[in-house]
């Protein structure tokens, strides 16, 4: 496994082309959504998750050095340069003294999932409370689309991409009158 995503990481165009959200304190569950599919596609997600755990510095005789070491630090080095380059520098600035792209995606994760969390209990809260008042039933449409919420909330389509609460689909079909 370690040879074969080795060479695949290394194939693979700069991340940022791949992820289009840099994570700041709002927007957790977006850039999760955007990042964990492309290292699952690239059979990466051990690294982080910490199931592709790193091998012994030297081999049974403890004095050659494990080629599978030097090969796990390399991948585990260039899927933390991938993290850390879709961090704003306020959010980097949290992460920057991690040692692994493990520690990186754990320190992330308890800082911002919550708050994440958080923001999708407000958005269901600021859409069931939507009222139509004395506005046009256009007005009061915009207002109640999802996409215009969640694009005021910094959020979109999270069904199950962070094993999240929320459901949009749950959302949409909520009418609020």
């Amino acid at each position: 496994m370690a040879s074969s995503s080795t060479s695949l990481a290394s194939s693979l165009p700069n991340v940022s082309y791949l992820v289009s959200i840099k994570l700041d304190r709002t927007n957790y569950l977006l850039w999760l959504a955007q990042f964990t599919p492309l290292l699952q596609a690239n059979d990466l997600y051990g690294y982080v998750d910490g199931s592709h755990t790193c091998p012994a510095k030297l081999l049974d005789d403890k004095s050659t050095p494990n080629p599978e070491y030097a090969t796990w630090q390399r991948q585990d080095k260039q899927i933390m340069s991938w993290i850390n380059s879709t961090l704003t520098s306020t959010v980097l600035s949290t992460v920057a003294r991690c040692t692994t792209s493990a520690e990186v995606w754990k320190s992330l994760a308890t800082r911002y999932a919550s708050q994440s969390r958080s923001r999708i209990l407000q958005l269901k809260f600021q859409l069931q409370s939507t009222r139509r008042g004395s506005m046009s039933i256009t007005a009061y449409i915009d207002k109640l689309t999802v996409k215009n919420l969640l694009r005021r909330f910094n959020c979109t389509k999270i069904d199950s991409a962070a094993s999240s609460t929320c459901d949009t689909r749950k959302c949409t079909s909520r009418s609020v009158v």
